[in-house]
This record gives structure tokens, C-alpha cells and sequence, in this order.
């Protein structure tokens, strides 16, 4: 029986997406060893290196591009950055799993789906939460609910906190070079489509900053209109000092049920059968899932699970609330597409 190949990855953004859930992932997982990590900051790659052990550190990424000793790339970069990094790497024939969104812009996202297909690179979204048992488990009672249905998902996250001014900070730019429907939202558009496979057709949706010196909105509502007749109602709140229960419902012909998903804990009703109490595992970013995915695209030379399309598709549906909001209209996802 062969052994699995080992793959050598540069870890490229040392923020804390790759401090808490990228770093401790691929020092843990057996198909891939960290090679080499890479921030523009010198001490933050410096202080994930003291943590794995004194993995070189460098603080450009083109001085990884040509060497023959790396597989692949990790990218925890801003979308403003990332597509350009992502494209780069790809040029050189490197594996790439990017965190999303996908990009800052339709037209970015494009022109990364257009280099993938002409290089036949191995590219893999970081839409982490579609590994989660939770989302999984979802996926088979919603096909027990049936469609169409109404489905509210309600995401809060992102504490306000002024005296954190590192995270005060990241939020900003968050919210200048792109938005929370986009970073939050893009999440609740993927792990939706393994619960209900129809697109988005159109969208609703309203926005506001709650503070005046906030680089974009923190509250959002947006309303989906899918394929079958399905309703998404996606709302995220970000950047308040106290924030309410995340929380999913799930209405169809055949039943209905909420979740607490940070509890793992709801209820289904469904026709002619007695309540059930719902039992799930938190909802995780499920990281080792995730790099089983990435090791398995590089392995068969392509990605299957979350890829340039899965992305692209997330980031139409967002970019559409974006502009129905500032134009105050009902936009079809489809012309953003």
C-alpha cells in the first residue's frame, strides 16, 4: 500500500485567520508540512514561525513563487490582494487554497476563473464552514423539509470593541474594501447551496452603519429569491457591543425547524411525525476537513469542493445586494453574474 503523498506549503497572510485556523491546521495535518511562511509585517511572520517551530519567514511573496520545493500555497489575504497573489502562484504551476471572498470585484473574480481554466491550476475557496457536520447535517433535513421553503439565516459576529484596536482596524478595512454581506455573507450563500441547490435568481436588500465613523455598514438584510421558488432571508450583524443569537429556520411543505447554531441545538417538525429535538455539533470552521479537500485536489491535479465557481457564484449574489441597497431596488443576480 503507498503512503500519501506530502505536500510543502507557504503560508501567506499571517493575520489571525492564519494564526487561529490556517497555522495549527497544517502543522496538524499528515498530508502537508509548513515550509514557509510569508507577511509583509515582518514580526507577524515572525511570531507564527516561534510558533511552528522556526519556519523560515519572509515578507515577500514573489520570493517563494520559483522555488522548486514548494507545492502549494495557503493564501489569508484580503480579497483586494489576493486575486493577484492567487494568480501568481498558479503562473508557477503552485496548488492554491485562498481564503474567501472571492474577490473584491466581479470583474477580479473573473479574471481569476479565466487564468484557472487556461492554466488548469489546482485552486481551492476557503469556504470552511462547507466541511462543518453541522451544515452537512442541514443539507439531509432540508431535503426532508423540501422546497420551496423559507430559510433565515442570521450571523452575528465581529464584537465591537474600540480598546482592540487591531481588530477595530481589520473591521474597517473590511467594511471600506468590500462589505459584511460580502465577507460574512459569502459564507451563508455557500453552505446554503449544499441545502438547496437552486441559485439565487434575485435580490432585496437593505444596509446601515450603526456608528458614523464605521467605513461601511454593520447591519444587513437581504432577501433571496431562488430558482425554485425558495426565499433565503441572510442577515448579518456585525460591530455592535452586544450581540443577539445567531440563529437558522428552515419552513417548508413538509415541516419546519430552527437551530441555534452555536449550540448544535433546535427542534424539526415535520408532517405527521411527533417533534424532534435536533442535535448537532457547533458549528466549526471545519479546517482539517477543508485541507483533506485541498490535499485531494492536488492529488487528481483538480479542485471538486469549493472552486473558482462555488466562489464566483457566492460573490454575484453578494455584489447584487451591494447594489440593491445603494440603488434601492430588486436586482437580478444573474445580470451581476
Amino acid at each position: 500500500m503507498s503512503v500519501p503523498r506530502r505536500y510543502r506549503v507557504a503560508l501567506v497572510g499571517c493575520g489571525d485567520i492564519a494564526e487561529t485556523g490556517h497555522l495549527p491546521a497544517l502543522l496538524a495535518h499528515p498530508r502537508f508540512e509548513l515550509a514557509a511562511l510569508c507577511d509583509s509585517r515582518a514580526e507577524r511572520a515572525q511570531l507564527l514561525s516561534v510558533r511552528s517551530g522556526g519556519v523560515p519567514v519572509f515578507t515577500d511573496y514573489r520570493e517563494l513563487l520559483e522555488r522548486t520545493d514548494l507545492d502549494a500555497a495557503v493564501l489569508a489575504l484580503h480579497p483586494e490582494i489576493s486575486v493577484d497573489v492567487a494568480i501568481a502562484f498558479l503562473r508557477q504551476g503552485k496548488a492554491v487554497l485562498d481564503e474567501k471572498p472571492l474577490a473584491r470585484s466581479m470583474e477580479d473574480g473573473r479574471r481569476l476563473a479565466r487564468e484557472i481554466e487556461s492554466l488548469k491550476g489546482v485552486y481551492q475557496l476557503g469556504f470552511v464552514f462547507r466541511y462543518s457536520e453541522q451544515i452537512l447535517t442541514l443539507a439531509k433535513l432540508a431535503q426532508r423539509i423540501g422546497a420551496p421553503h423559507v430559510c433565515r439565516v442570521c450571523v452575528s459576529d465581529e464584537r465591537l470593541d474600540r480598546a482592540n484596536t487591531a481588530h477595530f482596524a481589520r473591521i474597517q478595512q473590511c467594511l471600506k474594501n468590500a462589505s459584511a454581506i460580502t465577507h460574512e455573507g459569502s459564507h451563508i450563500l455557500d453552505f446554503y447551496s449544499l441545502w438547496n441547490p437552486a441559485p439565487p435568481r434575485c435580490v432585496h436588500a437593505w444596509a446601515a452603519a450603526t456608528q458614523a465613523d464605521f467605513n461601511g455598514p454593520n447591519l444587513w438584510h437581504a432577501q433571496y429569491s431562488a430558482a425554485d421558488g425558495s426565499a433565503l432571508n441572510v442577515e448579518i450583524v456585525w460591530f455592535l457591543p452586544e450581540l443577539p443569537s445567531t440563529r437558522v429556520e428552515l419552513t417548508g411543505p413538509r415541516g419546519w425547524l430552527h437551530l441555534d447554531p452555536r449550540s448544535g441545538q433546535g427542534e424539526l417538525h415535520s408532517a405527521g411525525c411527533a417533534p424532534e429535538k435536533i442535535f448537532t455539533p457547533p458549528l466549526v470552521q471545519n479546517w482539517r476537513g477543508q485541507l483533506d479537500a485541498f490535499a485531494g485536489a492536488i492529488d487528481c491535479g483538480e479542485s471538486r469542493a469549493a472552486t473558482v465557481y462555488h466562489g464566483l457564484r457566492a460573490l454575484a449574489a453578494t455584489k447584487a445586494a451591494e447594489l440593491s441597497w445603494k440603488e434601492g431596488r430588486t436586482v437580478d443576480v444573474e445580470q451581476i453574474a
